[in-house]
């Protein structure tokens, strides 16, 4: 079954009702859906209910509305795909079509003050990065890169991160947001264990305070993957760390949770088939908790930002930082 591994939405309850924490995709009813829980796992709620395949979900910063990529003729397999991103309020009402274009257009993230969305699409060949003013739905491209796909815009608006492929993988670079300065997060790309191994990273993630990078990292070569990890990067000095998750697990979609106290990773551990859970990571000490155990397949998932909104991660992120350092 294929997945468009990308951040999913979430719902949240205002006038004094509770909020969920974590929004993802399942396939539970036998269809790719939207779903809601609380951090822990606990009161998952059924969000959308339509026959499409869906991914990339993310939230927009009030959490108010949130965006996904269907696939409008998941439904036929005689038809080529036709995916455009879609923005719905919280409450599962007010959906409509943003993109509304004939070319492939997913993987898209808001703009920290609301008003834009960048998104990848094929509606100039290969997939690159454009950017929508969301009120009038103005597009304009942001880069001509050969391929550009997965952007997560940056807490201070300034810039992009995004998943680029070059000769013998992909890897993640930055760019500012008015489509200047493209350079790669790392100064040399990491290597695989052997000579032959490709490594493509992607989904990347920047912290609530903007001073880190999380991603996910596959090493495969020819028609077989070898590992998966997930790495955090300091934007500033490049120090990267690599997180201690189980061996022969395969790790996909990443994503912080509000607080910088831990990451989310969508997982199969080693030895079972190729079911996906959502796991939660936490940062001070490795251990790993699993949100959804259901014999489902679990993907996708996005964290709200409605403790982001009012509460500061800074000094949270940088105090679980200096524990990853310690170990």
């Amino acid at each position: 079954m294929r997945k468009f591994w990308i951040v999913t939405s979430f719902f949240v309850m205002f006038s004094g009702l509770a909020m969920a924490d974590v929004v993802f995709l399942s396939d539970r009813d036998g269809k790719s859906n939207v779903y809601a829980m609380n951090d822990d796992g606990s009161n998952v709620r059924q969000i959308t209910n339509t026959p499409f395949r869906k991914g990339n979900l993310a939230w927009a910063p009030d959490g108010r509305q949130i965006t996904y990529a269907p696939d409008l003729n998941s439904e036929d397999h005689r038809r080529q795909q036709q995916i455009d991103i879609f923005s719905i309020n919280a409450d599962g009402t007010g959906e409509r079509n943003l993109t509304e274009h004939p070319a492939l257009d997913t993987t898209s993230c808001w703009s920290p003050d609301g008003t834009h969305i960048v998104f990848s699409s094929t509606r100039n060949g290969g997939w690159e990065l454009y950017i929508m003013e969301v009120a009038t739905r103005e597009v304009r491209q942001l880069t001509r890169l050969g391929f550009a796909s997965a952007p997560d815009w940056s807490p201070d608006g300034k810039y992009i991160a995004f998943s680029h492929e070059v000769p013998g993988g992909r890897h993640i670079y930055t760019i500012n947001a008015d489509g200047k300065n493209v350079r790669p997060l790392l100064r040399q790309p990491r290597k695989g264990r052997f000579g032959t191994s490709i490594m493509m990273s992607g989904f990347a993630k920047w912290s609530p305070d903007g001073k880190y990078i999380l991603y996910s990292e596959a090493e495969y070569i020819p028609k077989q993957l070898l590992a998966t990890s997930i790495l955090i990067v300091n934007v500033r000095t490049r120090h990267l760390k690599v997180l201690d998750t189980p061996k022969g697990w395969k790790i996909n979609k990443v994503c912080w949770t509000d607080d910088g106290d831990a990451v989310l990773f969508a997982g199969v551990p080693k030895g079972l088939e190729n079911i996906y859970k959502i796991y939660k990571y936490r940062l001070s000490d490795g251990q790993i908790t699993n949100l959804t155990d259901h014999p489902s397949d679990n993907w996708g998932m996005d964290w709200t930002p409605h403790k982001r909104l009012s509460v500061s991660a800074i000094e949270k992120l940088t105090t679980q930082w200096a524990r990853l350092k310690a170990k």
